[in-house]
């Protein structure tokens, strides 16, 4: 198994994601908190620093010594950390700007972020709360050591118009007008900026420290608590699954891990006594099996002995069966010619008779001659003499001998043979095997009918075929699965031992012949033969 795949390493992923999607949750609130908490320090120190703006010039305003007031603000716009101070009037016109002169006279646009607080509704508000009276904005430019785009709190402060104000010598504005005026106080953010950089790096560090230091200390508990024990475990099962039941794993735990190895062991023991006893089972059931053996053997073996006489008995009763019918015709003639003879009547149309009579006589006993020479074939096989034979003029030559048996029953022969290579067999067998399948064609078409011969080459099995296929009456199924028995006929005439040498013909050749036919279509004998 690969280190990836391990139940280990996922358990380790599986709990350095957890910390690092519970340290990132973590420090993005931590580093919220702090951010909120420096906006509201840095805004309450820019509140303050404008209330002591407005208290320390607040003398010099109601005395009128503008320029003593200006210079106060001069001075604390100055310091670091602060980017201007300037005074707006009630309509909006800079009447002071600490940074930059050249604003002084302009107008505010009161639609602005500074403005809008106060100036959204239809009659400007006249109070307001600190956090609504402040904005954070980015300074397009200050100076050349502060840098270019950085943050800035901008924080506005209206001076009111109140009693002792309003009863000052120098006042030029009306009781009604409640806010003469506004002090904006612009505060660089940049420290505040570094240090929220600062504390996201120092919290980046310490995450990524942890996540590590997490991470070894987790795999040195896995690897020592269930990665090995698992390995062990794993181990012990290939051994046991490959017949090793001798393997025990050690138990040096008390936790789930031990008692997993020592189910594992009790299973090991199990399998063992298990094992011993399907061993001790098998050797009885050998035993077992070899008397029973012995006994079917003999069963057998009587078995055998008594088909083989029941077969002896009946293959002797079909014998004297077939043999008797033309012995008694025989010996009726002969019989019926001694007392002919006897009698001493016997002229020129008994000598007729006679001859006929010994013409019969003649038939039968070749008949009889024939069934005993197919017994003979059929019980006492010769082996094939094999050598290079064609197949295709083995057949011809077979033709050519029931040519005349083929013109008195009017059979039309169709030739479709194709050269075939040379096989490996018995040309006298293969010529018994050919006369016997033309002969059977000729005696299905008593009155005529058309026999087709093909011969074919499959080089998928490197075998030949041969068929003869005629246009007879056809043979009932039930009679298909005995058609190869031995004195079986579905003819009137015949010994029924012609298919069964054909049969034993092509076996022995390492061949087969089937058959196919049904009433009314005629029957197809095919013979296949290996090549070589």
């Amino acid at each position: 198994m690969t280190w990836h795949k391990s139940i280990g390493m996922k358990i380790i992923l599986s709990v350095v994601g957890m910390i690092l999607l519970v340290n990132g949750a973590l420090a993005w609130h931590f580093l919220g908190i702090q951010r909120e908490n420096l906006n509201h320090a840095i805004l309450r120190t820019a509140s303050q620093l404008s209330e002591t703006i407005k208290k320390s010039i607040q003398n010099d305003m109601l005395e009128n010594r503008k320029e003593a007031a200006y210079k106060i603000m001069e001075t604390i716009g100055g310091q670091e950390g602060i980017e201007k101070v300037r005074v707006y009037n009630s309509e909006g016109k800079i009447l002071f700007s600490s940074g930059n002169s050249g604003e002084v006279g302009r107008m505010v646009n009161q639609k602005t972020e500074a403005c809008f607080g106060c100036h959204s509704e239809a009659h400007p508000l006249e109070r307001l709360e600190t956090s609504e009276r402040s904005r954070i904005f980015f300074s397009e430019h200050h100076g050349e050591t502060r840098g270019v785009n950085h943050r800035v709190l901008g924080i506005i402060n209206p001076m009111y118009n109140d009693a002792g104000c309003s009863s000052a010598a120098c006042h030029a504005h009306p009781r009604s007008q409640k806010v003469l005026g506004v002090i904006d106080v612009t505060m660089d953010l940049s420290e505040v900026d570094g240090q929220m950089a600062s504390a996201r790096r120092k919290v980046l560090v310490v995450s990524i420290v942890s996540v590590v230091a997490i991470f070894g200390i987790v795999s040195l508990i896995l690897l020592h608590f269930i990665e090995g024990p698992v390995k062990e475990l794993v181990l012990g099962t290939k051994r046991i699954s490959g017949g090793d039941l001798d393997h025990f794993i050690d138990v040096t735990t008390n936790d789930e891990m031990g008692h997993l190895a020592t189910s594992f062991n009790q299973m090991t023991l199990d399998l063992q006594n298990a094992h011993k006893e399907i061993q001790e089972g098998m050797r009885n059931l050998e035993h077992k099996v070899e008397e029973r053996t012995r006994e079917l053997k003999a069963t057998q073996s009587q078995l055998l002995h008594s088909e083989k006489l029941a077969a002896v008995g009946a293959l002797a009763a079909t014998v004297a069966h077939e043999i008797n019918n033309p012995l008694t015709g025989v010996y009726t003639y002969i019989r019926l010619m001694e007392r002919k003879i006897d009698q001493g009547q016997h002229g020129a149309e008994d000598i007729a008779k006679y001859k006929g009579y010994l013409d019969t006589m003649r038939r039968e006993v070749e008949r009889t001659t024939a069934i005993v020479q197919n017994l003979l074939d059929f019980t006492r096989p010769k082996d094939p003499l094999r050598k290079p034979m064609d197949l295709v003029k083995v057949m011809e030559e077979s033709l050519a001998l029931v040519s005349n048996k083929l013109s008195l029953t009017n059979i039309a022969v169709v030739k479709v043979l194709i050269p075939l290579p040379e096989i490996q067999a018995d040309p006298a067998h293969m010529k018994q095997v050919f006369l016997n399948l033309l002969i059977n064609a000729c005696e299905a078409m008593e009155e005529g009918g058309t026999l087709t011969i093909r011969s074919g080459y499959h080089p998928d099995t490197n075998t030949v075929t041969m068929s003869v296929h005629d246009t007879g009456g056809g043979i009932e199924e039930k009679d298909l699965a005995r058609i190869f028995d031995p004195f079986f006929s579905t003819k009137k005439k015949g010994t029924g031992l012609g298919l069964s040498v054909v049969n034993g013909i092509v076996s022995r050749h390492r061949g087969k012949v089937e058959i196919d036919s049904a009433p009314g279509k005629g029957t197809d004998f095919r013979v296949t033969l290996p090549v070589g």
